[in-house]
């Protein structure tokens, strides 16, 4: 069996929502990082949530342009979160250890009300 292509990187931002939803689809690596990047650096002011739900690979440049452009963000007034992630980048970035920076303290849910989790 011949090895499978990458998934082409899309991006869809909703930038009129506070804070702006960015929603990454397809493999995040090396070769992809740049479609992020440009899609990103608008928003550097901003609040922004990252939904990485639909991304089905990620490698180490792509962790590392994630917390690049968190440094950015927080850096130019904004912030970024990663609420939402596919199963196979929320593990990786708890093996790797940077799912805390990436996402912010969940408070317990009340009594009767929602659950906070995933």
């Amino acid at each position: 069996m011949a090895p499978s292509s990458p998934l082409p990187l899309h991006v869809d931002v909703v930038a009129g929502l506070d804070p702006a939803l960015v929603r990454v689809r397809g493999d995040l690596d090396v070769a992809s990082v740049p479609v992020l990047r440009a899609a990103l650096a608008p928003l550097l002011h901003r609040q922004i949530e990252l939904d990485l739900t639909e991304v089905s690979f990620i490698d180490s440049s792509g962790i590392n342009a994630l917390l690049a452009h968190l440094r950015h963000c927080r850096l130019a007034g904004g912030d970024m979160t990663v609420p939402h992630a596919s199963a196979i980048v929320w593990r990786l970035l708890q093996i790797v250890g940077v799912e805390s920076l990436l996402t912010h303290p969940r408070k317990p849910p009340e009594p009767g009300g929602p659950s906070t989790d995933f």
